[in-house]
């Protein structure tokens, strides 16, 4: 296989990469070593690039590249004058994070390639991932590929042609990019395709191995590094890239996976993917989106993301209503000023801002879940300052939305003697938990 320019590999599917990319935070560090593979899939940060300015500069030429396909040379051609203007380039005397100076490298056409090329192939395998886990039903079967050529590790070709299953535990670990400068990808296939091409799938069981090994001066930090051995052969990861990126920084659910795929609303995919970091930066997000909302009452019909509703819910949510629910929670402008209505106010149940804010963890953490038979709404009851009972249309098309979500049209405050008569005179069905 030729070796293609990264930028124009990804502007072939750019449109999840892009979003994954776009989601980041900023994480400011003095070595890459400082971040586990978690965390790095989560946060966007340069080594050394101590100041916001820097790291801002380039993920804006980064995320340039990946939704339009910059080329590598292009790409240090606009970031050079930029750096150099910020004072991030050649060789400095600069103080460490402990205290101590010494002499380091910031910008140079090396660093941004490597800057270039790590992070372009993370968005795009990670963006990869959750493509391929989207139709694992009908290609359930993933094959390494590796760029075989005179540049290719030894260690990556061990692995190359190789079959498994796209949920072996191998994935979660191998699958690339796997090491600095890796060009390897990942082949999804379907059943007959395996049997055609007389594939032998494979198993990882019992051929995996994780450890710490020591990294940087004076061996100050630990980077794990899986093996993978089998027929004589083994597969070894670079110190830091033992991982899935795309697995980390957005899970391994299918159902997740298949939503996130056919998502049209971009933004709200981004804010979707950060809710699945649990991202600081998303809490605080929304909580500003709802003050706002309520200290202007003006409201339109934009949304936010609030989680996902689980498979078990879903199932019985289908069973009664015999629709499919959009499985993905949201709640607009509008419904927010709904809910916080002069009606609820005057009958003393009207929620405390903190309630608002904290919608997406009243909602996950639920101790019931309940079926209105008569509204046939889904109602989460919560606890927070109050017993609260939030009230969902599911499926609902908003207005202006082109994707089918899981809506919150109320929430307010519910008596529990009163939530416990409904259910016991049978217009609440249990799908989970109790009163």
């Amino acid at each position: 296989m030729r070796d293609v320019d990264l930028g124009y590999a990804i502007s072939l599917e750019p449109k999840l990469a892009v979003d994954y990319f776009r989601s980041k935070g900023f994480k400011i560090t003095w070595n890459w070593q400082e971040m586990s593979t978690q965390a790095h899939a989560q946060a966007f940060t340069v080594a050394k690039a101590t100041s916001l300015d820097v790291l801002e500069s380039i993920q804006l030429e980064l995320d340039r590249a990946l939704a339009t396909g910059t080329t590598e040379r292009e790409f240090k051609k606009n970031l050079k004058p930029v750096l150099e203007k910020l004072g991030w380039w050649g060789k400095q005397i600069n103080v460490n994070s402990n205290g101590e100076a010494e002499e380091v490298q910031l910008g140079s056409p090396r660093r941004l390639s490597t800057i270039y090329r790590t992070n372009l192939a993370t968005a795009y395998q990670a963006g990869r991932y959750q493509q391929q886990l989207a139709s694992s039903e009908t290609h359930p079967y993933w094959q390494y590929i590796a760029t075989m050529d005179d540049r290719t590790r030894a260690a990556h070709a061990a692995l190359h042609l190789k079959v498994f299953k796209y949920d072996d535990p191998i994935w979660q670990k191998l699958y690339p990019p796997n090491g600095w400068g890796c060009r390897c990808r990942v082949r999804a296939l379907t059943q007959s395709q395996v049997e055609r091409e007389g594939l032998i799938v494979e198993s990882s069981k019992g051929k995996i191995e994780t450890h710490e090994v020591s990294t940087g001066t004076d061996d100050e930090y630990q980077s794990e590094v899986t093996r993978f051995k089998s027929d004589g052969q083994t597969m070894r990861t670079d110190a830091g890239w033992s991982g899935n990126v795309g697995s980390a920084a957005m899970g391994s659910d299918v159902n997740i996976a298949k939503k996130l795929t056919i998502l049209q609303n971009r933004k709200l995919r981004e804010q979707v993917i950060q809710s699945l970091n649990n991202a600081p930066a998303r809490h605080d997000a929304f909580a500003e989106w709802v003050g706002n909302i309520l200290t202007t009452r003006r409201a339109s019909n934009a949304v936010q993301p609030l989680g996902f509703m689980t498979d078990d819910i879903a199932e019985q949510v289908k069973k009664i209503s015999g629709i499919e629910p959009a499985r993905l929670f949201a709640v607009s402008e509008k419904n927010i000023l709904h809910a916080d209505s002069l009606k609820h106010e005057k009958t003393g149940v009207k929620l405390t801002l903190k309630d608002y804010q904290s919608l997406p963890k009243l909602i996950a953490d639920a101790q019931a879940v309940l079926w209105d038979k008569q509204k046939n709404n889904l109602l989460y009851i919560a606890k927070g300052s109050d017993t609260m009972k939030i009230v969902i249309n599911a499926p609902y098309n908003l207005k202006g939305q082109k994707d089918a979500l899981d809506v919150v049209i109320n929430a307010y405050k519910a008596s529990v003697v009163d939530l416990q008569k409904s259910v016991k005179g049978g217009q609440y069905a249990v799908l989970k938990g109790g009163i």
